[in-house]
């Protein structure tokens, strides 16, 4: 199995973005997971589309930038560019809502469904999505939560 960096990943103060490159080139070259696939920069409330409101992108240029650069550094300078100018303190307290956002009892029950291995092992609702993500990819044992 491939697999992606955590969304806690950063580049240039931006969490998701290293995630998100791995997604685009994996899928590129036919190696992205199917369930990956379908919320791979999706606007709303995806993690994808969340952090192209908050850079203020839109999906298929960034998918080109993406494939276009060789390197992550090349993506990051095309984000600073292109996207929406935040600061340091910005992107932090981006990330810390982020992390310490609880669903919704309808997007709860949602969680269930998409992580029913870990469903029947942790309250799924009581943890960020980024500790969510983590565990369902083994990089955080399940049931402890990574120190903040």
């Amino acid at each position: 199995m491939i697999h992606l960096r955590s969304p806690r990943s950063s580049l240039g103060g931006f969490i998701i973005l290293p995630r998100l490159i791995d997604k685009v080139r994996l899928h590129a070259q036919g190696r992205l997971s199917p369930e990956y696939v379908d919320n791979m920069l999706t606007p709303g409330s995806t993690l994808d589309g969340r952090f192209l409101t908050f850079a203020g992108l839109e999906a298929e240029p960034l998918r080109q930038a993406i494939l276009s650069s060789k390197t992550d550094e090349e993506v990051l300078a095309w984000v600073e560019r292109h996207g929406r100018r935040r600061s340091a303190e910005e992107k932090r307290r981006w990330a810390d809502e982020i992390n310490t956002y609880r669903p919704t009892p309808e997007w709860a029950e949602r969680r269930k469904q998409l992580y029913r291995e870990l469903a029947v092992k942790i309250d799924v609702a009581a943890v960020s999505v980024l500790d969510l993500i983590d565990m369902d990819e083994d990089r955080i044992p399940v049931g402890k939560k990574q120190a903040e």
